[in-house]
């Protein structure tokens, strides 16, 4: 009696071992399963915070039952927790664009090699499964949840969003997540890109505390891609009205600089010093073709009298010579 007491022991627990060495495994159901590969595929996920993405690099693949098991070793997995995604494939492109939209043909969860995670038989592929990952029960919870407010009405409350969501979202996720969902009635009332255009700093700071928290950066890659086309908007504006504002302020330089030099022009003509007697005389004198020498003679002076008249008229006419003299007559 006792050895076979042994023997069903040791069968147990050998049965224990097996099934534990299965991380995740269970079943899928799939309506035109012919148009499906016999397959399902593991992926490693890691998200890419600037784009607001993730991608996904296969890791293992289960080939699919009669009955549509599937199972991934726990080999496969480390011990800390990470985000996985397992999925199946259409067998040709033309079909995964025909079923993409008809279809969620993945799933994206948290595991890690002690964890034990099971899909139930269900109609909808990868919805219905079981899983003692804490880390993992949380994030489905939370996705339900905010799947709850992604079309919000006028009797939203934020007050209960956080009493519900305060067992498995910290303080300061919870504040981000409700600011969000302001943001997202803001955007549903077409009312978002004015006020980021009126407070682009507010939005600067707030998508830089998003990108700095735990949040899934898909939450708010709309946001960031918004923000980033209207300031590349406000950019291009402010180029264009500078560029109008200098070439105003060029134009406004040329016209003063062009009346300071009529001005001065004509002020120097105006305050031009008059010719005397003598200096009206002798410049008579000179523009009748009369030599200085000559000019001495007919007016009983010397000749460096002549000369000191000469330079006077020049100097208060602005000429140097006879024959600038001849031309401004």
């Amino acid at each position: 009696m006792k050895k076979l007491y042994t023997f069903f022991l040791f069968l147990l627990v050998l049965n224990t071992n097996l099934f534990s060495q299965h991380t995740i495994s269970g079943y899928v159901s799939l309506d035109n399963s012919e148009q499906w590969e016999k397959r399902v595929y593991l992926s490693k996920v890691s998200f890419e915070k600037n784009k607001g993405t993730y991608t996904s690099n296969t890791i293992a693949f289960s080939e699919l039952t009669k009955d549509g098991f599937f199972a991934f070793d726990n080999h496969l997995f480390t011990t800390k927790d990470d985000i996985y995604k397992v999925h199946i494939n259409p067998i040709s492109l033309e079909e995964k664009k025909k079923l993409s939209d008809k279809v969620k043909n993945f799933k994206l969860l948290i595991a890690s090699k002690k964890d034990t995670i099971h899909f139930k038989k269900s109609k909808i592929v990868f919805n219905d499964y079981t899983s003692n990952n804490t880390a993992d029960r949380e994030w489905q919870k939370l996705k339900k949840f905010q799947a709850r407010y992604e079309n919000l009405t006028s009797d939203f409350d934020p007050k209960q969003y956080l009493l519900e969501t305060k067992g498995y979202v910290k303080d300061s996720l919870q504040i981000l997540l409700v600011k969000l969902i302001g943001i997202k009635r803001l955007d549903d009332q077409d009312l978002l890109d004015k006020d980021i255009q009126t407070n682009p700093d507010y939005y600067i700071e707030f998508l830089e505390e998003l990108k700095s928290s735990e949040l899934d950066p898909i939450t708010y890659t709309h946001l960031e891609h918004k923000l980033a086309f209207i300031i590349q908007q406000q950019t291009s504006q402010k180029y264009r009205i500078s560029l109008w504002i200098n070439g105003i302020a060029i134009l406004v330089i040329i016209l003063l600089v062009t009346i300071l030099l009529s001005s001065k022009h004509k002020l120097k003509n105006k305050t031009q010093i008059p010719l005397s007697k003598q200096e009206t005389i002798v410049k008579d004198l000179i523009v009748s073709g009369k030599s200085n020498k000559e000019i001495a003679n007919e007016l009983f002076v010397s000749l460096s009298t002549v000369k000191t008249h000469i330079s006077n008229i020049y100097s208060k006419l602005n000429i140097s010579n006879r024959k600038e003299l001849l031309l401004k007559k």
